[in-house]
C-alpha cells in the first residue's frame, strides 16, 4: 500500500447509455433488460498502443465505507472493453460516483503485470460519452483523489479504494470535479479548458503521463523504465543521471504505475524531480510537456476571473467554494467555485467593505470581513449580500487585520493600531468588555481560536498572547518563546499546537497548547521566506505562504520540511493560505492579482474553519 502522505482514440470507443443521462438502448440483442441499462464501451491504452488482456474494473463510492465493485471485464487484442450495468440497481443510484481501472495487460510487446491506469468517471447519471483509460487519465484521478485513494495488493492483483468520510460527500464530489478539470475522460487527454488557459498544469500533467507511459510500454515491474519511475517516485530519493536510476528514499517503493503516480502526488516537493522528469523523457507520447525538470511536481492552477484585485484573505465555505477579500479602497469579496469559475455576482461589495483584509465563516455560512481601512466589520450572507446593519463598528476598531469566530458563533477581531481585540456577538454588538487589552496585546495580526475556545493572537512586537473564552489573559501570556520575529500568520491543529509564522525570522514557530516551544522551533526549511499565512490540514502538516519568497511551504507536524528548499514556486507575493474538504491548497496573490491552487496537495480538510470544527475533524482515509 502507498502510505498518504494528444493522440486521440475516441473513434475506436462508444458510451451507450440509457435512462442514466443516455438515449433509448432499442430493442436489439443485449438490449432487452430495463430502460436503465447501461453499455459502457471503452479503450485503454499504453502510450499510443492499444493493451490487450487488461482487467478492467469499474467501481463505486460509499459514503463511510470502502468502495464496492460494480462490474469487470477483460480488453480484447485492439484494447477494447464493454461494462454492462445499471444506474438504479447494482447497489447505484445515478448519483453514485464512478471509477474505473484497468490492470496488466499487453501493450504490445508482452505482458506488463506492472500496468496499473484509470479513469474518473463521475456521476452515473451523467457520464461522459467516451471512456479511455490511459497515462494521462491516470495522473490526473491520482492528483484529484489523492486524500481519498489508497492502492493495495501486488500488481496485477490490486485493489484501488477511493473513500470518504460520510460527512464529506462534498469534498470527494468536488475531487471527481476536479479530475475532470484535468483530464477528460471521453479522450483520455488533457481538458480543453486546462489547455486554453491552465499550461503550467497541463505541461506537468503530460509530462508525468509521460514518466507513467515509459514504465507502461515495457513488460513490467524489472525493465529499467519502471525501476526509474518506481525508485524515483518516493520521497528523498537521489537521481543519478549516469545510470537513469534512483537511489536511498524513504517508504516504499511503488510496484505498479497508478501507486508511482500517487506516491508523486502525495510526495510532490520531496521526490527527486530529475529522476521522475528523466523517466518521462523515456517515452514522451504526450506533448506539449515539459523541457527541463520542475522545482516541484505540483498541479497548480492560477484564476484571476470574478474581479480578483489585490486579494489578501482567503477562506474554504462548506460547499467548497473559495472567498477572497480584495484589499483596495472600493473593497470587493471574490467567490470562486471549487473549480476556480468566479460564481455569479462576484466580485461582492457593499457593507461597508473598506480595504477590506481578513475574513472568517460562521456554522450559519455567513462571511465576515475585517475592513482595515473602514474601522469596520462587515458580514455578508451565503449569496454574497450585506446584512442587515452592516457595517458594524461598535467596540472601537482602529486597523481591524486579523478576524475568526469561535464555537458560540462570536466573532474575534485582531485591532492592530488599537493594540486590543475586539469581540462581537453573532449579531456584530460588542461583547461586554471588549475591547481587550491583556496579556501583552501589542500591533496584533493573526487570530485563531483553539477547541476549548481560547483565543491565539500574534503580536508585531514578537509574542504571542492567549486569551480566554471571556477575553481574560490566560497565565504565562504573553508568550515569547520559539524564535518568534515578527509573527504574523497563525493556526491551530488537532492536538491544540499552534503554529506561528515568523516574517521577518523567514521561520515557523511551533507552541503546544501550553504556550511551550515544540523541540526544534522555529523551523526553517521548505524555503521558508518572509512567510505571513498558515494553515494546517488534516493529518497535522503546516502550509505556509511565503509573501516575498512567491512560494508556499510544506511542513509536516514535526516542522520538517516536506517541499524543496526553494518552496513551492509559482505564486505572486501570497499573503493568505487555506485548504478544502478536496485536499485543495488555495493561496492569495496579491502581486499578481490572483488566486492559485494546488490540486490534492493536502489532506482533505473540513470547511469552514470554525472552532467547533477543528483540522483534525478531517477526512483522510
Amino acid at each position: 500500500m502507498i502510505p498518504y502522505r494528444k493522440t486521440v482514440w475516441a473513434s475506436s470507443i462508444f458510451l451507450f447509455i440509457a435512462g442514466c443521462g443516455g438515449g433509448n438502448p432499442g430493442s436489439g440483442p443485449g438490449n432487452a433488460a430495463s430502460p436503465q441499462a447501461v453499455l459502457l464501451r471503452g479503450h485503454v491504452h499504453g502510450g499510443q498502443s492499444p493493451v490487450a488482456s487488461s482487467a478492467v474494473t469499474l467501481y463505486t463510492v460509499n459514503p463511510g465505507a470502502a468502495a464496492t465493485v460494480v462490474t469487470t471485464a477483460v480488453t480484447d487484442g485492439a484494447g477494447n472493453f464493454n461494462l454492462n450495468f445499471t444506474c438504479s440497481s447494482d447497489g447505484l443510484s445515478n448519483s453514485s460516483l464512478l471509477y474505473i481501472t484497468s490492470t496488466g495487460g499487453n501493450p504490445g510487446g508482452g505482458n506488463n503485470n506492472a500496468l496499473s491506469e484509470m479513469t474518473a468517471l463521475g456521476a452515473c447519471g451523467s457520464l461522459p460519452a467516451f471512456a479511455n483509460i490511459t497515462e494521462v487519465t491516470t495522473v490526473a484521478a491520482a492528483y484529484a483523489l489523492s486524500g481519498f485513494m489508497t492502492v493495495s495488493g501486488t500488481a496485477p492483483n490490486l485493489t484501488v479504494n477511493i473513500q470518504a468520510s460520510s460527512s464529506n460527500s462534498t469534498g470527494l464530489s468536488n475531487a471527481f470535479n476536479a479530475a475532470a478539470i484535468l483530464a477528460d475522460p471521453t479522450t483520455g487527454q488533457a481538458a480543453a479548458a486546462l489547455a486554453a488557459s491552465q499550461s503550467v498544469a497541463e505541461l506537468r500533467l503530460n509530462t508525468l503521463a509521460n514518466s507513467v507511459a515509459a514504465c507502461v510500454n515495457t513488460t513490467g515491474a524489472a525493465s529499467a523504465q519502471c525501476r526509474e519511475l518506481f525508485q524515483c517516485a518516493v520521497p528523498s530519493a537521489s537521481f543519478s543521471s549516469g545510470f537513469a536510476s534512483c537511489s536511498g528514499g524513504t517508504g516504499a517503493v511503488p510496484g505498479d504505475t497508478l501507486s508511482a503516480a500517487l506516491s508523486v502526488a502525495h510526495n510532490a516537493g520531496i521526490v527527486s524531480m530529475a529522476g521522475v522528469y528523466d523517466a518521462a523523457t523515456k517515452n514522451p507520447v504526450f506533448s506539449p510537456a515539459l523541457g527541463a525538470a520542475p522545482n516541484d511536481w505540483t498541479m497548480q492552477l492560477s484564476f484571476t476571473g470574478g474581479g480578483i484585485k489585490n486579494p489578501f484573505g482567503i477562506a474554504i465555505d462548506a460547499s467548497g467554494d473559495a472567498w477572497v477579500t480584495n484589499y483596495q479602497s472600493t473593497g470587493s469579496v471574490t467567490e470562486l467555485n471549487p473549480v476556480g469559475v468566479a460564481v455569479t455576482g462576484s466580485p461582492f461589495n457593499g457593507g461597508g467593505m473598506d480595504y477590506a483584509r481578513s475574513l472568517a465563516f460562521d456554522a450559519s455560512g455567513n462571511v465576515w470581513v475585517a475592513n482595515f481601512g473602514g474601522q469596520s466589520v462587515t458580514e455578508l450572507d451565503s449569496s454574497g449580500a450585506p446584512v442587515s446593519g452592516a457595517p458594524f463598528t461598535s467596540g472601537g476598531f482602529n486597523k481591524p487585520i486579523g478576524i475568526a469566530i469561535d464555537a458560540s458563533g462570536d466573532v474575534w477581531v485582531a485591532n492592530e493600531f488599537g493594540n486590543s481585540v475586539i469581540e462581537l456577538d453573532s449579531s456584530g454588538a460588542a461583547v461586554s468588555g471588549s475591547p481587550f487589552k491583556g496579556g501583552g496585546v501589542h500591533y496584533p495580526q493573526g487570530i485563531a481560536i483553539d477547541a476549548s475556545g481560547n483565543v491565539w493572537v500574534t503580536n508585531n512586537g514578537n509574542s504571542v498572547t492567549e486569551l480566554n473564552a471571556s477575553g481574560a489573559a490566560v497565565t504565562g501570556s504573553p508568550f515569547i518563546v520559539g524564535g518568534l520575529d515578527v509573527p504574523f500568520g497563525i493556526a491551530i491543529d488537532a492536538s491544540g499546537d499552534v503554529w506561528i509564522a515568523n516574517f521577518s525570522g523567514r521561520s515557523v514557530t511551533g507552541l503546544d497548547s501550553g504556550g511551550a516551544a515544540l523541540a526544534g522551533s522555529p523551523f526553517s526549511g521548505g524555503g521558508l521566506d518572509y512567510p505571513w499565512g498558515v494553515a494546517v490540514d488534516a493529518s497535522g502538516n503546516v502550509w505556509v505562504a511565503n509573501s516575498v519568497g512567491n512560494s508556499i511551504t510544506e511542513l509536516d507536524s514535526s516542522g520538517a520540511p516536506l517541499s524543496p528548499s526553494t518552496g513551492i514556486t509559482g505564486l505572486g507575493y501570497p499573503h493568505s493560505i487555506a485548504i478544502d474538504a478536496s485536499g485543495n491548497v488555495w493561496a492569495a496573490n496579491s502581486s499578481t492579482s490572483s488566486v492559485t491552487e494546488l490540486i490534492g496537495a493536502a489532506a482533505p480538510t473540513r470547511t469552514p474553519l470554525v472552532a467547533t470544527i477543528s483540522p483534525g475533524q478531517g477526512f483522510a482515509p
